[in-house]
């Protein structure tokens, strides 16, 4: 008999044994093993206990699902009695599988909450009302302890960043804490298990705070202990007077700034201020001051149940020049965000500065021209006693290239090493092919995207600006959503966005949180319905579009009163930066994508592609979308009022923009057609017309080049492979000449440009934007064949239908599913193909086999015959059906792996 394995994985709100979570419903999820193909589960029970030891017997003390025929294995509701602040819980599962047999009961996993109310709180925001600006505080506070610690809790948080320590040591490997919020509505806390810091005796909690997007640094800070004999204590931020009481003073870090970067004086460390060992005649010097009570931000304190920022990776130099006298230029070899890592050995007072861009001018010398009014420089200041190493606490940066100057001596390859740090999401997407180039931009794509990830989705990292655009993530959710794992990030980020929403109106703003841009927002920042939608498909997330429901609802409702017979009346961004002849001004005379001039000082207002199509397009998105939403949560009278709003939005954009004659939207241009094609706006007895002319323009017109700008760009490439036309796709995206991603990869870049063109100077490009990279779901969706059937979200049914593309040989594609890892390898070998695929257990799927042009076809699978003289053959585990189409055999699977080998008929398979 086939055993029934045990869940693993099991994750609490998606994350493994989370602390400090403050949802009062959590969540569980869980995957299924099994050692034969074609599984399901058809039942589960979840036990909830507040000890170990009571799980261990069975004894659910909180919470006994009891046996509950289901085949969710994904964000199964808590329902067991109130949880309590602070408190750890224990859980486990077991399932039935499709047969009826039991699993064994899977590995305990924990939860504990945070602090659930405001009364829970015991401390204060502490800081210095008149703190120097720009320069970090260190935050002391002693504390003895009498008894043996059983158990110790810390929930803090710092503005606008901090760093945790406790008798000397850092806690936790978090940097630039908390992510970024408006904090007049939400301010984020962390937990941490500090029981192995703390000592029976003396302690010292330290707290290093920086101006991050804040500007004044102050903390709060509550650290809850459990004394073995069951004994209660807590140590809170507050303005206590004594010998114990809270301590502020300068830091070392004179100058920080998100922007600017960080200077760090090594000359003023005060050695052992975080410790036990501080002296006496020191913590009592007019240095150190009693710290004072400050007002609250205003806004809740909120967990912070997102992955924090960390440095994820260190990277070596690849090489070093020295273009002037004692001017070191590092090249990282990689566009990265985050600092660098500097080790040093030299006289007190002894000033060495890195400077950060992301270019090199002609002559070898930085060029920060990308970073505009931003600084971005770090200055470390020696103190003189042998070999020192210095990265900064409260500043990041978009860089390749890092200018050292000052350096004592001789700068070498060692002295330097780039810190990259970003929301450490997990990478969850992994794509390769034959083609070298798709490769490059493949992992370009990646880059840019992992770059932009420091709490919010930002659209750069290097220059002033940094900030989370609605407009972007429009388009760049879907990539991001395949290439890491974004469902924790993104609900955090959902939030930021309805705290922009004006109660009264239902607008958004442009960015959020909220620091530049319009309110209302542009009609094509769409973010805020796509995302809870693309979240729904992937992770079967039905919590948060009924959480959101009513934002979102007031959103498309607001659009609806700036319309004029149902077409928008403004827009601002439109189909943003498309190669520079097709920006205003129209009649902008051709110059050479590689100059300066190439990027007018009219930005990237797209000419030739009506903002106002755009704009009402993304309207009728909205509203569609907004509809399905409704119809999964069961709204159906709203359901049926969105879906009519839609279709009356549809007649009017085709009596607005579309030409009968020229079968053509608006100018004709590639947006203009493409983007009402990938929206399914076109009359149905027009689509082959349009989407002919759409064609003839890529091709003919314009060499398979496109001419689209962000928003576009994207749907452009999705109308072709929809279509069947992914030949077309994959022409475009294989172009290595101006404008395309392949001219990027070919000028050195390792990251994904604002621009299509190639620009220096103080001009308006950032070579570290994720919008353009919106295309890298071709390689998943189209390449690789891997997609999400949408009547069964959550990965619960499969579409395995790769695209064999010109000149390939092979592409494999996989994704780690919230159910398992899905992967599809194919492999082309004259006319023969072999097509590998892993479908996760209590999943199903429908593989395509590509006939690659050949007639009468034989498919065999792991050496098993299952299609031949156009027939299904049976008998193979895990495939119950085939069927054949002029370009495809497509089997019916359950979960397993799978090789399946396709020839022409009477070919022997291998």
């Amino acid at each position: 008999m086939k055993e029934t394995k045990a869940p693993t994985n099991l994750l609490c709100e998606y994350a493994e044994n989370p602390l400090g979570i403050d949802v009062t419903a959590p969540r569980f999820s869980w995957l299924l093993n099994h050692t034969e193909r074609g599984q399901l589960q058809s039942a589960y029970q979840v036990l909830v206990a507040t000890s170990r030891d009571n799980l261990d017997t069975n004894k659910a003390d909180k919470w006994d699902s009891a046996k509950l025929a289901s085949g969710e294995s994904i964000n199964i509701a808590y329902e067991g009695t109130d949880l309590e602040s602070g408190k750890t819980y224990y859980w486990k599962v077991r399932i039935w599988d499709k047969n009826g047999r039991v699993s064994q009961d899977s590995e305990i996993a924990t939860f504990e909450m945070g602090l659930l109310k405001l009364e829970d709180w015991q401390g204060d925001w502490i800081g210095l009302p008149a703190a120097r600006a720009g320069e970090a505080l260190l935050f002391r506070k002693e504390f003895i302890l009498d008894r043996e610690v059983s158990r110790a809790r810390a929930y803090i948080s710092g503005l606008g960043y901090y760093e945790l320590r406790i008798n000397g040591t850092k806690v936790g490997d978090h940097v630039l804490d908390p992510g970024w919020t408006e904090y007049t509505k939400r301010t984020l806390y962390a937990a941490y298990d500090v029981t192995e810091y703390l000592t029976q005796g003396e302690n010292v909690v330290g707290v290093m705070a920086g101006s991050g997007w804040y500007g004044s640094p102050q903390i709060i800070l509550q650290l809850n202990i459990i004394f073995a004999d069951g004994t209660t204590s807590s140590v809170f931020s507050g303005t206590h007077y004594g010998p114990h009481a809270w301590r502020v003073a300068g830091s070392p870090i004179t100058k920080n700034s998100i922007y600017d970067g960080e200077t760090y004086d090594a000359r003023l460390e005060k050695e052992g201020w975080d410790s036990p060992h501080y002296p006496d005649y020191l913590r009592s010097t007019h240095d150190w001051v009693m710290a004072r009570r400050l007002e609250s931000p205003g806004g809740v304190m909120k967990s912070q149940m997102m992955e924090p920022i960390k440095v994820v990776q260190t990277i070596k130099p690849l090489s070093i020049t020295n273009p002037k006298p004692a001017v070191y230029i590092y090249d990282m070899g990689q566009n990265m965000s985050g600092w660098g890592r500097l080790t040093v050995k030299g006289k007190r007072g002894t000033r060495v500065a890195m400077r950060f861009a992301e270019v090199l001018s002609d002559d070898g010398i930085l060029d920060q021209g990308s970073v505009r009014a931003a600084r971005a420089t770090d200055t470390y200041i020696l103190k003189g006693e042998g070999e020192e190493t210095y990265e900064p606490r409260f500043t990041y940066h978009g860089f390749r290239y890092v200018e050292v100057t000052g350096f004592p001596g001789t700068a070498k390859l060692e002295n330097l090493k780039g810190r990259v740090v970003r929301s450490a999401v997990e990478p969850i997407g992994k794509f390769t092919s034959s083609d070298e180039l798709l490769n490059k931009i493949h992992q370009s794509i990646v880059w840019t995207e992992g770059n932009n990830l420091h709490s919010v989705p930002t659209d750069c990292p290097q220059r002033d600006e940094r900030l989370g655009w609605l407009n972007d993530v429009t388009i760049s959710f879907e990539e991001a959503l395949h290439n890491f794992n974004m469902v924790r990030f993104y609900t955090k980020w959902m939030q930021d966005i309805r705290d922009t929403q004006d109660k009264v109106t239902g607008s958004i703003t442009d960015t959020a949180p909220y620091r530049r841009g319009d309110r209302p927002a542009d009609p094509v920042c769409q973010a805020y319905l796509l995302i809870p939608w693309g979240l729904y498909q992937h992770y079967a997330d039905k919590r948060i579009l009924e959480e959101y429901y009513e934002g979102l609802k007031q959103w498309v409702d607001f659009l609806g009163t700036r319309t004029d017979d149902y077409i928008m009346t403004y827009c601002k961004w439109g189909d943003w930066h498309p190669p520079t002849k097709e920006c205003w001004p129209p009649d902008n005379p051709e110059v050479p994508p590689d100059s300066p001039g190439a990027v007018t000082v009219f930005g990237g207002f797209p000419a030739n592609t009506p903002g106002i199509l755009t704009s009402t397009a993304y309207y009728y998105y909205a509203v569609s979308i907004l509809s399905a939403i409704a119809n999964v949560l069961g709204k159906s009278k709203d359901a049926d009022e969105y879906s009519h709003l839609a279709d009356s939005i549809k007649k009017a954009f085709n009596r607005r923009f579309f030409d009968k004659v020229l079968a053509q939207y608006a100018t004709g241009s590639q947006g203009s057609n493409a983007f009402p094609l990938f929206l399914n706006l076109v009359p149905e007895n027009k689509k082959k017309a349009v989407l002919e002319n759409l064609v003839k323009d890529i091709i003919k017109t314009h060499n398979a080049h496109i001419t689209t700008g962000f928003h576009c760009t994207k749907y452009l490439i999705e109308t072709l492979v929809d279509n069947g036309l992914e030949d077309i796709a994959y022409a475009v995206l294989s172009q290595t000449t101006y404008p395309s991603l392949g001219y990027m990869v070919k000028k050195g870049s390792t990251t994904i440009w604002e621009c299509w063109e190639y620009t220096s100077g103080l001009v308006m490009n950032s070579y570290n934007h994720p919008a353009l990279g919106s295309v890298d779901t071709f390689f998943y969706k189209a390449l690789g064949g891997i997609r999400i059937d949408s009547e069964a979200p959550g990965w619960r049914r499969i579409v395995i239908k790769p695209y064999i593309a010109g000149n390939l040989t092979y592409a494999h594609a996989s994704l780690k599913t919230i159910r398992g890892i899905v992967s599809s390898r194919w492999e082309k070998q004259g006319n023969s193909l072999t097509l590998n695929v892993v479908i996760p257990v209590n999943s199903e799927a429908r593989v395509s086999v590509p006939k690659i042009g050949l007639g009468e076809v034989t498919v065999t699978e792991s050496g098993k015959t299952i299609w031949q003289d156009s027939a299904f053959m049976s008998g193979v585990a895990g495939i119950t059906s085939g069927k054949e189409s002029s370009t495809h055999i497509t089997f019916a699977v359950g979960s397993g792996s799978y090789s399946f080998e396709l020839g022409e008929s009477g070919f022997n398979s291998k």
